[in-house]
Parts: C-alpha cells; structure tokens; sequence
C-alpha cells in the first residue's frame, strides 16, 4: 500500500470515527420517551429529510444499496448524543434507522452516508438472523452474545464505504477482442476534479486496465478503438452525441453506459468490449 493510499485509508476511517467510537449509553439505554419520539418521526426514504434522501442516493449511484432495499426501512434524525448515547442506531426488530441530529449539518454529508451504510448493514444483520432464528431472535439471549461480531462486522462494512467515498470506486476496462485496444473513459461523477491532460489508455487483447479516475457512480463516458493495424477495425462511439473531447490530437464523441459494481463495499465498475 502507498503512502497516499495509506493516508486516504486512515481519512477513510476517520469520517466513521463518529460512528465507531464507544459511547456513554447504548441507545436502548435512553429515555424511552425520546426513541418512541424519534420513532414515531422516523419516515420511509420517499418522505426522508433531504440530507437522508441525498445520503440514500449516493449508496446508489456507487453501488452500495440499491434503492429498493431502502424499501422497510424508516429513517429519522434524533438527538441522540444529547442524550448521552449513539451517533446512529438500528432497530432490531422494528426497521427502524435513527442518526444523530448533527449529521443534517452540510459539512456532515459524507459521515452521514458511512453511517447511513452501517446502520444498513446492522438492519441486513437483524432481518437475516430473524429469518434464521425467528422473530424472537431480537430480545433473546444469542442476540446478545452475537452483538459484538455483528458490530465489528458492521463496522467493517461502514470503513470500507466510507474508502469509497474518499477514493472513488475503480473502472475497469476489460478488452474481451483479440486485438488491443485504446481507450478513453471519464466518469459522470468523478471522485476529484480531474487535473491531468485526457490520454488514451491502451489494453491489450484479453487483459483488463483500470482507469486513471475512480467513480461515484456508474454512469460512465468513453470512446474506443482497435490499435492501429488491427483487422478489422472497430470504434465504439456515439457519432452525433453531445459529449466532444479533444484527445491525443483527435476529436472524439463519447458513448454512454452505465456500469454495476459486483460487490456493495468491493470491486470495480467494469466496461467490457466486445468486439463483433
């Protein structure tokens, strides 16, 4: 691991520090009143506050959770650490996802969407180990041993997200032709403002290249062509497309695709070529 990459790991890491970080009381240590409150407040992710809303699309868009698995889940802010408790919890057994009042704060948006993935994680957890052990699994006593696992395991889960957010997943090209190939892809969400002069990325035949750019999203723009002297040669792009790019001294049109992750926390979006 480089040292740069070892640095966004550690800043990775931190946005969960929050999240991660023991607390004074565990959330079903707080008033009942307040988690009834907060409950009763907590919203489906149609009718979520927008800092929810956006934090929900943003797992989207890079593959994490899929829209519809929001689907039973009820979401709320509460003010939980002025409580002396959690900066986010999970119902076991209700579907419900309260975070702390600070994360509607703009300048919380990407702790908010760890968080939100961890608590995501907790409410996979419960809903299996109830289908597993039955839906008294939440108020009994495996529940209780099994907590720290499911914590840890959660945790994990949330830090890999959070890398994500900080790094960009990969785009993989992978040049499924018998000839090389030269590539230009850019993605529709990039991780950074992109500072380097466009190139071509050249992939040989049957092998597979990763972008210079990671993505937030799948949605991806990219022109190719077989290198030079290959028979027959191909070109993928979009001839009368909006997206012109002046690239290596040759004016290109970008085609539009939009790429799946394979793994929610792990794996690249990948753009295979195919040559006919």
């Amino acid at each position: 691991m480089t040292a740069r990459r070892l640095f966004l790991r550690l800043g990775a890491a931190a946005l969960l520090l929050g999240a991660a970080a023991a607390e004074p009381l565990t959330a079903d240590l707080l008033p009942p009143a307040l988690l009834e409150g907060c409950e009763a407040q907590a919203a489906p992710l149609a009718r979520a506050a927008p800092p929810i809303a956006a934090a929900a699309r943003a797992l989207d868009n890079l593959g994490v959770f899929a829209a519809d698995e929001f689907e039973g889940v009820r979401i709320g802010f509460c003010a939980l650490q002025a409580a002396g408790g959690p900066v986010a919890t999970a119902s076991c057994a209700g579907g419900v996802i309260l975070l702390d009042e600070k994360y509607a704060r703009p300048d919380q948006a990407l702790t908010l969407r760890a968080t939100l993935a961890h608590e995501m994680a907790h409410h996979f957890q419960h809903r299996n180990k109830r289908k597993a052990f039955g839906e008294g699994y939440c108020g009994s006593a495996r529940y209780g041993a099994e907590k720290p696992a499911l914590e840890a395991a959660a945790d994990a889960f949330g830090e890999a997200v959070a890398e994500l957010f900080v790094l960009g997943r990969p785009v993989e090209i992978v040049n499924a032709c018998t000839a090389p190939v030269l590539v230009y892809v850019e993605a529709a969400d990039p991780v950074a403002v992109r500072g380097t002069a466009p190139a071509f990325l050249k992939v040989a035949a049957g092998a597979a290249a990763t972008a210079p750019e990671g993505a937030l999203s799948g949605a991806i723009r990219y022109y190719a062509r077989t290198a030079p002297g290959a028979a027959p040669a191909f070109v993928w792009r979009e001839k009368t497309g909006p997206h012109a790019r002046f690239v290596e001294g040759r004016s290109i049109r970008l085609k539009e695709a939009r790429l799946k992750a394979p793994g929610r926390e792990t794996g690249a979006f990948r753009l295979r070529l195919r040559c006919p």
